[in-house]
This record gives C-alpha cells, structure tokens and sequence, in this order.
C-alpha cells in the first residue's frame, strides 16, 4: 500500500491538487494522509480580536481545522468512492515543513502531493515559497500540481538530467512504478553547453538506460546554455504532460527558480512537476 501526503488549506488549489493524486492512484491501493496546518497569524490575529485565552484560542482552531478536514474527506470518499483509498487526517500548528517531515517520518511517506498557484503575475516565481520550502526541505519526493492543470490521463514525461550524479533505484522508483504502470512515455533530456559527453556523462546514461529498460524512452540532448529556457520550450513543443527532475541538482535548480526575469516573464510551467528526493 502507498503511503502518500496530502496537503491541504482548503483552497481550490490545494482541493483540486488532492482529486488530481485520487485520479491518479485510481487503480492503486492507497492511504492518503491529510495534512492541514493551522497559521500562527490567524492564531494570534483571532486572539486578539477576541480577547480570549490564548489555549482556547489554540483548541478552537485546531477543533475548527478537523471539523472541515473530516467533512472535505468525506465528501471525496462519496465522489469517487474507491474501495482501495484510505484516508487519516492531521492538524498540526504553524510549521509547514516540520509538520511535513514530521508526518513523513512517522507514517512512512512514499510521496507528497500538493497544489500550488503557479504564476499568479509576471512578477512572481514559478511556483509559491511553500512549495519552494517542500522541495528543498522536505525529505521524499514532491508531485507538484498546478491550479490551471487539467486532470487527465498522463502519456508523456519529460526527466531532466546533467549527469553529474549517479542514480540509485529508490531515488528513481515513483518515476519508474508510475510509467511502467500507465505506460508513460519519457524522454531524457541532457543539457550541455558542450556538444558531446564525457566518458562519466556516458556511464550515467547507461545506467538511467537500465533503469527505464521497462519503459519505452527516449535520450535527449541539446547544447544550450539557459536552462529554464530550454526545458520549457521543448515541454511546449513535445507536449510534455510531467517535469521531473532531481532535487540534488541545485545549479540546475538555481536556473529553474531564481528571478531570471526575462525568462519569468516569457514562460510559466503548467504542468504537474515531479520533484525526486536523492538519498545520501
């Protein structure tokens, strides 16, 4: 059974990104943990508009935030209706990411799916500073589901690599179980400002080769010098429907989030984005 974490404000967002992770593992059989976090700042604004005791202050959000929680579980349980779905919900208090961890460490977490916003204006990053926090702090991998994603059925993947690091399995496996069981088609895409690999460059494709041996794939390689330029265009042009990529690679995460501004304002992504944790 899949461990997975959800994540939820009560947003539209947050509510579509928890029926896009029930479409997805229709068929798999799941235990989804639901995660509210209640924020310090409508704690401490509530308790001094109201004046009251700061403990029962504390006790009526937290009863508030597990009322709505079991009624949105229950109103998904009786719209799909799917015998191999469970569900337990948590409310935890101010700490996004330890709250996270914390949850992920306990139950066993296989992957964590939430929503986010996406560009909002030309101003803003890809992706929200929590999600942002998730993908750097957090310790499994993170399925990140644009608001503007329509939910459907996945055929082709994009996985970008600079093949600096070796791959081990696990870090690889919600990848790999995901396309074989949907029959993902996934390209690999390499960027290099040099026209050819080198003999470890070489090895790592290998070894990404045996990996995906299951699955029907494809070796990309394109000598480029933007990254996040470059990633979007060929998910615009190849009709890429899933961005993953490792969360270890910080220079190329470093190109994809910093405020390149130019690129901020010429592209968006608007795709689910797979964010793989590596293991040490």
């Amino acid at each position: 059974m899949r461990q997975i974490l959800l994540t939820t404000d009560f947003s539209e967002n947050s509510i579509h990104a928890m029926k896009y992770a029930l479409e997805l593992f229709t068929y798999a059989e799941c235990n989804f943990q639901v995660l509210h976090v209640v924020k310090s700042s409508t704690f401490i604004s509530d308790d001094l508009m109201q004046s009251k005791p700061t403990e029962s202050i504390y006790s009526e959000l937290i009863s508030d935030a597990k009322t709505q929680l079991e009624s949105l579980i229950i109103t998904l349980k009786n719209q799909y209706n799917n015998l191999l779905h469970t569900f337990e919900f948590i409310v935890d208090y101010d700490n996004l990411i330890g709250a996270i961890n914390q949850t992920v460490e306990l139950h066993q977490i296989d992957l964590i799916i939430m929503g986010t916003k996406g560009v909002t204006n030309l101003e803003k990053l890809i992706f929200g500073s929590n999600t942002l926090r998730v993908f750097q702090r957090c310790h499994v991998s993170v399925l990140a589901i644009p608001f503007n994603c329509p939910i459907k059925q996945i055929k082709k993947v994009l996985f970008t690599s600079k093949y600096q690091t070796t791959y081990k399995f696990k870090d690889l496996k919600i990848l790999i179980d995901l396309a074989e069981h949907y029959d993902y088609k996934i390209d690999i895409l390499h960027i290099n400002e040099s026209e050819s690999m080198d003999s470890k460059q070489q090895l790592i494709q290998q070894e990404l080769d045996l990996f995906f041996r299951n699955i029907n794939h494809e070796f990309v390689m394109k000598s480029e010098n933007v990254y996040l330029k470059t990633v979007l265009e060929y998910i615009n042009s190849h009709n890429i429907e899933l961005f993953s990529m490792m969360r270890k690679q910080h220079s190329f995460l470093e190109h994809l989030f910093l405020n390149h501004k130019t690129e901020q304002i010429a592209y968006h992504v608007n795709i689910p984005f797979l964010m793989l944790a590596y293991s040490n």
